[in-house]
């Protein structure tokens, strides 16, 4: 199967105008596929040739189609039968909800957002615990993210360690080179 989005449309039967001979990939239907009667709908799309009948039923997926035109078709998509079969002009051709339906919605998820793929996800939530997020700039953290101090440079300074730059002017190691150099002198003596 591939990840491709298929067209449907409920009710929609006709026959078949002209003989489908076994191996053909065209043919040519006494009314075309519509989604309200009178709107053809674009191919891709699946019919089944002969519905009623359990011994000559056919899967087809239609990938090419004007109108009542069916010019590319693959043929026996369920795989039931060992050469193509014959079907008569005036044969049944309805369109129904068939498993192939249901492979190609899931090879679309599949195909969805991998660990590989490049996505842009919008209104989603990353759960950080299970996930690798880059490329966060500071506009990106909300005020009230409360990220806690061990987990900016290698972890070693603590919360309240970090609170007590809280109310510092200038640079920390100037101010206390400036203390150093006006403070006492003492003189031990021996």
């Amino acid at each position: 199967m591939t990840a491709q989005e298929v067209k449907f449309a409920n009710f929609f039967e006709t026959t078949l105008n002209g003989i489908l001979a076994s191996g053909a990939t065209s043919m040519t239907l006494t009314a075309a596929p519509t989604s309200d009667g009178t709107s053809n709908i674009a191919a891709p799309y699946y019919l089944v040739i002969d519905p009623d009948n359990a011994s000559n039923r056919e899967v087809v997926e239609v990938t090419g189609a004007s109108g009542t035109t069916i010019s590319a078709m693959t043929r026996d998509k369920e795989g039931r039968h060992s050469t193509d079969p014959t079907h008569v002009d005036g044969t049944t051709v309805r369109m129904a909800v068939v498993k192939e339906m249901f492979e190609d919605i899931h090879d679309r998820i599949d195909a969805g957002v991998t660990a590989s793929s490049t996505t842009v996800l919008t209104n989603k939530s990353i759960d950080s615990d299970n996930n690798t997020i880059t490329n966060i700039v500071n506009a990106d953290i909300k005020s009230a993210a409360a990220i806690d101090a061990t987990k900016i440079a290698n972890g070693t300074v603590n919360n309240t360690e970090f609170q007590h730059l809280n109310g510092v002017t200038s640079a920390i190691q100037t101010q206390i080179d400036t203390k150093a150099s006006v403070g006492l002198v003492l003189a031990l003596g021996g």
